[in-house]
């Protein structure tokens, strides 16, 4: 934890390394306690753990997760798309050139 002023106004806001955010989360989620417990433990204002546990917690890692999987599937919707419509072309063209031949 540091210390840091912020702009001029001469307020000193402490600083949190990630590794220290991360497992005030992991308290929270793992060991069942509550941001406040957790936040009198540590020193650390609870709104401030709510606001670590939306960013760090497992909520943002599977919204992450589900994100990911949505840019997939609306890749492969377009992939889908494009060869049906390559196919439709492919079975046109086959039987203009059947026709051709006979």
């Amino acid at each position: 934890m540091t210390k840091k002023p912020v702009g001029n106004t001469g307020k000193v806001y402490k600083s949190y390394a990630e590794e220290f955010r991360r497992e005030a989360v992991r308290m929270i989620e793992m060991e069942g306690l509550t941001t406040a417990e957790v936040g009198r433990r540590l020193g650390v204002n609870s709104n401030l753990l709510r606001k670590w546990r939306e960013k760090y917690g497992k909520k943002s890692e599977s919204l992450s997760v589900q994100s990911d999987l949505e840019a997939e599937n609306r890749r492969l919707r377009d992939e889908n798309r494009r060869l049906l419509m390559e196919r439709e072309i492919l079975k046109k063209a086959a039987a203009f050139f059947a026709n051709e031949k006979n």
